[in-house]
């Protein structure tokens, strides 16, 4: 049961009466928020991601800020999105079913570097501060209570690998910002160099009581490249500063920060950015310490899942052994089943080890303090994201999205859709794939009512929710043969009584067909979209279906 709390208190609504005699524009007072376990389980959780700037602009006051405001010219710069637009917007993403909002990171940023600004959040300057352009404490607070009191959830990034470009390497110590001294090469020992910081000292919260981060919280070594030093102790691309995780000093500030915003803000859980960037014990310390502190304020079942942004299953399962992440994105289903299946037509079959036996390498049982559920049941499923070309731009085609979705409500994991895929945006890279979302009017077309479907069934269905994923066909015949079971795909899901067969076709030119042994006692099973019975004998049923066609069958 949910036990979340939200109150006033007295002088709060005193304050607010005083101000709004004054004029204000927004007469309701932040909340109180008490710390609260308000997860029974995630595995009910249905994401939907979104990029705070690029979402809704409830509040035009944060627009400029430090004379940079919106450039409606380049998706590069800032648009104006903010929290109180998202909150506007809750009864949108309500009606679209999902009961999980994942939001940009909340905490200051750099604002501005030459060819971007610092839009996504990503880039942090001070971490004991909020993002002024996306709202102050009320609006945060705010948003939280009204998810929590839709019975929804919140998970907000947070990056640990790094800050923000807050300094610049002085190479020639001659006191200006030369060419080469923002990314300078990796350099293994590190550069023994002033530094030249950016404004005010970067911030987080120490555990000596003061805020101010110092060069020796940075690694100091330049930019990264592709060699395993250089990925987890170099600068991430585009200047953003290594932090010294390694250091007792900045594992400390890093839990305690992030702590602070749990608790402050009554959060679900986080996702964690640039997961792999980060030496493995880091996540070990991180993650237990961090679950140790939220428990003894009562909240519990908080969800930490990582971004590793890696197709080897191998790689992923070593940030999650034992109190390490409780999850992380399974870019397998998104590299392999979407991408090589369904957009580029490989044979099912060489994707059946991410249904099946990519489990294997995971343990069975939750982290100690963790989210409540094995890795496995909740790694984040996806088939695009804020890093990657959405599905439409890839192959803009209906039967292909539909064909996709189908896939990622109906696997086990955590189905995450990305912001604007119902609205059928086709933003490629290069921030072409962060589009304004008030642009589509929040229109209610055939993507956002098919979505919905979908939704809808995983919700009635505990086999989609809970159940084992059974592989019961993976065609070893690609999308260009002419096999008569070419490109078929087929997998139940089961639990109890509740039990689902999902048929897809990935083949983009040809019906192909198959017969399937099922679960299903002998009789009729019937297409949950309406496509007529089928009939089960000797537990088996025949499926025919049209080019990237699917098809879900149920008693």
């Amino acid at each position: 049961m949910r036990n979340h709390v939200t109150s006033w208190s007295g002088s709060a609504a005193l304050g607010c009466v005083l101000a709004c005699v004054a004029g204000c524009h927004d007469p309701a007072p932040p909340p109180v928020l008490s710390p609260a376990t308000n997860v029974d389980d995630w595995r009910d959780a249905i994401i939907y991601q979104v990029v705070v700037d690029r979402f809704a602009n409830g509040d035009t006051s944060n627009d400029v800020l430090n004379g940079v405001g919106p450039n409606a010219t380049s998706l590069k710069r800032h648009q104006g999105g903010d929290w109180r637009g998202l909150r506007e917007n809750l009864d949108y993403i309500e009606e679209l079913g999902a009961n999980t909002i994942w939001i940009s990171p909340i905490v200051a940023n750099v604002d501005v570097t030459e060819v971007e600004d610092g839009y996504h959040g990503y880039w942090a300057r001070d971490f004991t501060e909020l993002n002024p352009r996306f709202g102050d404490q009320g609006e945060l607070a705010r948003l939280v209570a009204d998810v929590h009191a839709r019975d929804m959830w919140i998970v907000v990034d947070v990056v640990t690998n790094h800050a923000g470009r807050v300094f610049s390497y002085d190479l020639n110590a001659n006191g200006v910002v030369d060419v080469g001294e923002n990314e300078p090469p990796y350099l293994a020992g590190g550069y023994d160099a002033p530094l030249l910081w950016r404004g005010e000292r970067p911030q987080a919260f120490l555990a000596d009581g003061t805020t101010t981060l110092t060069s020796e919280d940075f690694r100091r070594r330049g930019r990264s490249g592709s060699l395993p030093d250089q990925r987890v102790f170099g600068d991430f691309p585009t200047g953003l500063r290594d932090l010294n995780t390694s250091s007792e000093r900045v594992l400390a500030a890093m839990v305690d920060t992030y702590a602070h915003w749990a608790l402050t803000f009554d959060l679900d859980g986080f996702r964690l950015d640039a997961v792999p960037h980060v030496e493995h014990a880091f996540w070990s310390a991180f993650c237990a310490r961090l679950r140790a502190k939220l428990k003894a304020a009562g909240k519990e079942r908080f969800l930490l899942i990582g971004e590793v942004f890696d197709g080897d299953p191998v790689a992923r399962a070593s940030f999650q052994e034992r109190d390490m992440l409780d999850a992380v994105f399974d870019f397998s289903f998104k590299l392999d089943l979407i991408g090589r299946v369904v957009l580029d037509g490989e044979a099912p079959s060489t994707a059946a080890a991410l249904l099946t036996t990519d489990r294997l390498l995971l343990s069975d049982a939750p982290q100690p303090n963790g989210a409540g559920s094995n890795p496995w049941s909740l790694r984040g499923v996806i088939i695009d994201n804020h890093d990657t070309p959405r599905i439409r731009a890839e192959l803009n085609r209906d039967e292909v999205v539909a064909l996709a979705l189908t896939l990622l409500f109906t696997v086990d994991g955590l189905p995450t859709l990305y912001y604007g895929t119902e609205q059928d945006f086709t933003g490629r890279s290069g921030g072409d794939q962060r589009e304004r979302m008030w642009d589509s009017d929040f229109e209610r077309g055939a993507t956002f009512e098919l979505i919905q479907r979908l939704i809808a069934l995983r919700a009635s269905s505990s086999a989609l929710r809970y159940g084992e994923l059974t592989l019961r066909y993976a065609s070893e015949e690609d999308g260009f043969s002419e096999a008569p079971d070419a490109g078929l795909l087929a997998y139940e899901r089961s639990d109890g009584g509740d039990r689902l067969l999902i048929v897809a076709n990935t083949h983009a030119t040809k019906r192909s067909s198959v017969e399937l042994e099922t679960g299903f006692d002998d009789g009729l099973v019937f297409d949950v979209f309406g496509d007529g019975p089928r009939e089960v004998r000797e537990g088996r049923v025949s499926v025919s279906l049209p080019p990237r066609g699917t098809v879900i069958l149920r008693r």
